[in-house]
């Protein structure tokens, strides 16, 4: 579930404030995001599996965790199983709840009244005692210092819109950037936006691009289209970031590029499409390109497209209250 913002035009000065403050104009050498897990954590396999659209490798990766009872393992476990299947679906939903009674506040706001997905698959469960519920486990881990718990907590339970304002900014400073992204989507997607604060969200969708959060780079490319600029310069920087950070869509659009630009080779469309395919089981760009035909160039253009899918950062972004890329 994701939290949805509003905007108005007295927001400006307080993110301009935020922008100033946090000067940055061009990309970070260091990918400085508050990921949820790190590499070498219980569970980073497996969420990066998920992350990557790798799903029967998330379970396998998880299911020892779920077999012991870990809460967190099996809301992520739940998270891809609950629509799978008419068998699946109850079995999430038990999931879920004993995740969330066991401490999971992601599994208890999922059972929101306001999230569509609860009112889709489980019409029957969705209360504000969830909410309830999810706020009292954010707040005991932000009484550790999490930042997702520091900023959940406080907008779950009714602040003004100052005060969620402030929430936003307070975590986008400790390089927690969903809330800040979420708030400018919601200005770009408008039909007809205020053009003044549509220049503050792409300044703000700017600023997480910066620091290499990937959902900011797909918004940015997302508008490059949207304003018939899709030769941009800026739409070539974001592609070549969005290749090396993880995105998804990126990665489905360069297969797409490659497949139908005449200056590949058909060495490199394959090279790229099973890159793709093991980054992210992209199989359907594998399906359209040519296999080198001799064996000894098979060979070595599944090494170099091993090697291509190796070099993409292993960095998770999504998180429990926002499990989909934009």
């Amino acid at each position: 579930m994701v939290i949805k913002p509003s905007q108005k035009k007295n927001d400006i000065p307080l993110f301009e404030k935020f922008l100033s403050e946090n000067p940055i104009s061009e990309v970070s050498p260091m990918v400085s995001i508050s990921s949820i897990y790190k590499p070498g954590d219980a569970l980073f396999n497996g969420v990066l599996s998920i992350q990557r659209n790798l799903w029967g490798n998330a379970v396998k990766e998880l299911q020892p965790y779920v077999d012991s009872k870990d809460p967190d393992a099996m809301f992520w476990f739940a998270t891809i199983t609950y629509g799978s299947s008419v068998n699946n679906t109850p079995i999430a939903r038990e999931m879920f709840m004993e995740s969330a009674e066991l401490g999971n506040p992601y599994s208890a706001l999922f059972f929101s009244p306001e999230n569509y997905k609860c009112k889709k698959y489980f019409p029957t469960d969705c209360d504000e005692k969830w909410v309830i519920k999810a706020q009292g486990l954010f707040e005991e881990k932000a009484k550790k210092g999490d930042v997702r718990g520091i900023y959940y907590s406080k907008i779950l339970n009714n602040p003004t819109h100052d005060e969620y304002i402030n929430a936003v900014i307070e975590a986008a400073q400790n390089d927690y950037y969903y809330p800040l992204v979420d708030y400018a989507n919601k200005t770009v997607r408008k039909n007809e936006p205020n053009k003044e604060m549509e220049k503050l969200a792409i300044k703000l969708l700017q600023y997480a691009r910066y620091n290499n959060f990937v959902p900011a780079i797909d918004l940015l490319i997302t508008n490059e289209y949207k304003n018939e600029q899709s030769g941009s310069k800026l739409k070539k920087e974001l592609d070549i970031q969005g290749i090396a950070l993880g995105s998804n869509d990126v990665w489905k659009s360069y297969v797409v590029f490659s497949r139908h630009n005449k200056s590949y080779t058909n060495n490199e469309k394959y090279i790229i499409a099973k890159a793709a395919d093991i980054f992210n089981g992209s199989i359907i760009g594998l399906n359209l390109v040519d296999e080198p035909k001799n064996e000894r160039e098979l060979i070595e253009a599944n090494k170099k497209a091993q090697q291509k899918a190796d070099e993409i950062k292993k960095i998770i972004f999504i998180d429990g209250a926002n499990l989909q890329n934009y």
